[in-house]
Order: C-alpha cells, then sequence, then structure tokens
C-alpha cells in the first residue's frame, strides 16, 4: 500500500503552518465581511426605523456560513477517516489472501489508491467478508 500521508488529500503546496496561517485569515476575512454588512443592515434598520427582520436574517445566515465550514471541516476529516479504513481492510485481505495460500507475490502487489483496482479488490473483500458472516450465522441456527 501506498504511505497515506502521500495521497491527493494531504497534499497542499503550503506547508501545514502556511495552510493554517491562510484558514486563519480568511475565517478573519469572512468574519469582518459578515460583521460589515450586519453593521450596514443595523445602520439601515436604524436610519429607516424598519428592516429589523433584515438584520435578523443577517445574523442568521452568519451562524449557517459559520455552521456550514464546520461541516465542510468534518467531512473532510471523515473522508480521511474512510479511506484509512479501506486501505487498513486491504491491507487485512492480502493478509487473508496470503493465508489461504496465494503466492506471496500476488498478496505484496502493490496496488495504486486512485486506481480502479483498488475499490475492485474493496468491493469484493467487503462483500466476501459480508458472505462469510452470513454463512456462519446460518450455520450457528
Amino acid at each position: 500500500m501506498p504511505d497515506p500521508l502521500h495521497h491527493g488529500l494531504n497534499q497542499s503546496r503550503w506547508p501545514k503552518r502556511i495552510g493554517r496561517l491562510i484558514d486563519a485569515i480568511c475565517l478573519v476575512a469572512l468574519i469582518v465581511v459578515i460583521v460589515t454588512v450586519i453593521y450596514g443592515f443595523w445602520l439601515r434598520a436604524i436610519w429607516a426605523h424598519g428592516y429589523y427582520l433584515a438584520v435578523a436574517v443577517a445574523v442568521l445566515g452568519a451562524f449557517v456560513i459559520l455552521i456550514g465550514l464546520a461541516q465542510q471541516a468534518i467531512a473532510a476529516r471523515d473522508v480521511a477517516t474512510w479511506r484509512d479504513m479501506a486501505e487498513w481492510q486491504i491491507r487485512a485481505a492480502r493478509v487473508a489472501a496470503g493465508q489461504a495460500g496465494a503466492t506471496q507475490a500476488d498478496a505484496d502487489d502493490e496496488i495504486e489508491a486512485n486506481a480502479a483496482a483498488y475499490y475492485e479488490i474493496l468491493i469484493g473483500t467487503l462483500v466476501a467478508h459480508a458472505e462469510q458472516d452470513e454463512r456462519s450465522i446460518v450455520d450457528e441456527r
């Protein structure tokens, strides 16, 4: 298996520290824009003696945007977690194939994580394990 740290999800042209700095600057810029819009609506509401609903919608929109950003960060971590689990399952399938009598050369073949064969082996392994679990359940009855 290729090293999981070298796949496309973890690669960036920026070092981690600079990437975090860029993320922080973007977050500050977003918050400044949100505060500016809310402040503008607030001034308009005070000046026109109305538009308070617009201020409430702007504040609600700001919370929705920030929650959406948090969900994207969580989803990015989930993708990395699922990829690690898939790689672990393929390594386990290779070990099982090696124990089942396959030649050591077949068990040690490197499969690129981006290749279609990677996912075919993963799905095949998952189906085989599900069938094996189903047979063991049926045999227990």
